[in-house]
């Protein structure tokens, strides 16, 4: 009958086999280099090791290496052919040299190993679950210190045209609404705001093809161009939103399709896209090595992405049969080029179009309101989304009220883009690293809305003349299109071009301690180059009819960490004054 070992024994029995394996693998070494079972305890032991998992392969190789030299040099010293028990080193105190252990004893170490092995956690095949290894998450939090400083000779009477249509309906005639339509601050210092943002992504391969892609944001409100949350308010609950979501197919390196919510899939600045702004459709986007020896390669971007839909159910109080067909808002765009990659520069350069559909405000039918009415039929072609800066007019041709005295009809309205826009971008950047890991990084980026003409501003003559970007120099004549002229004459003042020039010194990502960069650019945005409510929420605090400078420095603190400065200084183009200076300073964190 079998009498089992005690732990203390085994333990003991352990240490000593533990011991002598290291003593034997010299003169066991021929034998290691045979994978077959050898009468050898100290080779089958070993394979029994690496069997299981507790050596690897690659050490007992080692091992086997250095049993070799050990081995050579115990026979070239003449004790190779000593009796192997005389060629072990003597026994420790209290321990017993063991020639050779049966089977039995043999099948109880290995258990008692394995037991030992998994208790403590040692290194397992296969211990962390496969699907892990197909995740990546990352995120970053930053905490925001802003200064948002007017001119105190601004106008102080700007419309807030993005708040007239987020509110809107609004009632644009002074004799119905005494409250008047929402107007900018544009005098009054904001300054000591605390402002954080925290962004969290999941990114997942569950094929070598595919790539799948959530990212949650924080955010104030569902802006497209932010994601900055000001702290306070009662400290309540800051929100977070859906930011991204999308499956990226990658069936082989040159090419790929992405579908769903994504990042901005074309090069480009801040000039004409936010670099918060992601993109809800469809791309397909690749790249191919035309000169490979000599770093050069292509690469294009198309892809057809949505930003507006009409409601289903428009006009909501019109029977069935009388309501409107579906339109959708889209920008449709495509580009190409060159990357070339040389070991003192790198160089790209892209030129992309960017086309948005069905964007430009339509003035709409005679709009009967006062017979019960809520809804116009062009109230779909104002734009769901604005800053400040687009030419811009009022959408609805309401009909007075034949029972209301003169001028006593409310006018509820909505205003809509002047220009449609067609956007022609070219964006360069040359890249130079330099000594001690740095590097200038030049980058210029040019932009004309190929759409714009003066005709569109008068194409609906008194019944939809602009409402902004427009001298008059006697205020109750704004009417641009009456064909007027001498120095009283209003003028309507708006261009199709936008530039950037930038230069940056230092360490491309600062996230270290010792890494730095310095960053100085010049901007110019005409009222209408590119859409105001999709360029950089931070320059004039956002939109068109900007023009300035931006100077930014970043340090890094720690692994993973900045704090970064931003001071953005900034005039209007065209019209009534408006000078902004933005002050930012940002501690980043990342992981």
């Amino acid at each position: 009958m079998k009498t089992p070992m005690t732990r203390p024994h085994r333990q003991r029995l352990i240490a000593t086999v533990a011991a002598s394996v290291l003593a034997l693998a010299a003169s066991a070494a021929p034998a290691l280099a045979q994978s077959a079972p050898s009468e050898n305890l100290t080779v089958n032991l070993i394979h029994l090791m690496v069997k299981q998992g507790l050596l690897s392969q690659a050490a007992a190789d080692q091992l086997l290496a250095q049993a070799e030299r050990e081995t050579a040099e115990a026979r070239a010293g003449g004790a190779g052919d000593a009796p192997l028990a005389s060629n072990l080193p003597a026994p420790a105190p209290g321990a017993t040299r063991i020639p050779y252990v049966p089977q039995i004893v043999r099948d109880e170490i290995k258990q008692e190993v394995i037991d030992q092995a998994k208790a403590e956690n040692w290194a397992q095949p296969n211990a962390i679950p496969a699907w892990t290894k197909r995740i990546q998450i990352s995120g970053d939090v930053r905490f925001r210190y802003e200064d948002d400083l007017y001119s105190k000779t601004n106008d102080p009477q700007i419309i807030n045209f993005a708040a007239l249509n987020a509110n809107g309906p609004t009632d644009v005639n002074p004799n119905t609404n005494i409250a008047g339509v929402p107007i900018l601050n544009t005098t009054k210092d904001r300054d000591n705001q605390a402002i954080v943002r925290a962004r969290l992504d999941i990114l997942a391969n569950p094929s070598d093809w595919v790539t799948a892609d959530i990212r949650l944001a924080s955010g104030g409100t569902n802006s497209p161009v932010s994601t900055s949350q000001a702290l306070g308010g009662g400290l309540t609950k800051k929100d977070f939103w859906l930011d991204r979501a999308y499956i990226d197919i990658h069936p082989a390196p040159w090419i790929g399709g992405t579908f769903g919510r994504m990042p901005n899939p074309f090069f480009s600045t801040d000039l004409v896209y936010d670099t918060d702004l992601n993109f809800d459709g469809v791309d397909l986007h690749g790249a191919y090595d035309v000169l490979p020896r000599h770093g050069v390669s292509l690469f294009a971007t198309a892809g057809a992405f949505l930003t507006g839909y009409s409601d289903a159910n428009f006009p909501s109080n019109s029977t069935s049969d009388q309501k409107s067909g579906t339109r959708a808002k889209v920008m449709i765009g495509s580009q190409v080029g060159v990357n070339w990659k040389a070991p003192w520069f790198s160089w790209k350069t892209g030129l992309a179009y960017y086309s948005f559909e069905n964007n430009q405000g339509e003035l709409s039918q005679p709009c009967a309101l006062y017979t019960g009415v809520t809804q116009c039929s062009t109230d779909f072609s104002a734009p769901q989304f604005m800053q400040k800066g687009n030419t811009v007019f009022l959408i609805r041709d309401i009909v007075p009220d034949p029972a209301a005295g003169s001028g006593a009809t409310p006018l509820p309205q909505f205003v809509g883009l002047v220009s449609p826009f067609h956007i022609l971008n070219l964006v360069s950047t040359l890249d130079i690293p330099l000594n001690n890991g740095k590097h200038l990084a030049l980058t210029g980026d040019y932009a004309r809305n190929l759409a714009y003409k003066f005709s569109n501003a008068c194409r609906y003559g008194e019944s939809g003349l602009p409402l902004n970007n427009i001298i008059a120099p006697l205020a109750t004549d704004t009417d641009v299109c009456a064909g007027e002229t001498g120095p009283n004459a209003p003028k309507f003042e708006s261009g199709p071009n936008a530039f950037m020039l930038r230069a940056v010194y230092g360490d491309p990502e600062p996230y270290r301690l010792g890494e730095w960069n310095v960053m100085v650019a010049y901007k110019h945005l005409a009222p209408d180059s590119v859409l105001d409510g999709y360029t950089d929420a931070d320059f004039h605090l956002g939109g068109t009819n900007a023009k300035g400078y931006i100077l930014q420095g970043a340090m890094g603190l720690w692994s993973g960490s900045n704090l970064q400065f931003r001071w953005f200084s900034a005039d209007e183009v065209y019209g009534p004054p408006l000078s902004i200076d933005v002050l930012q300073i940002d501690l980043n964190a990342s992981f």
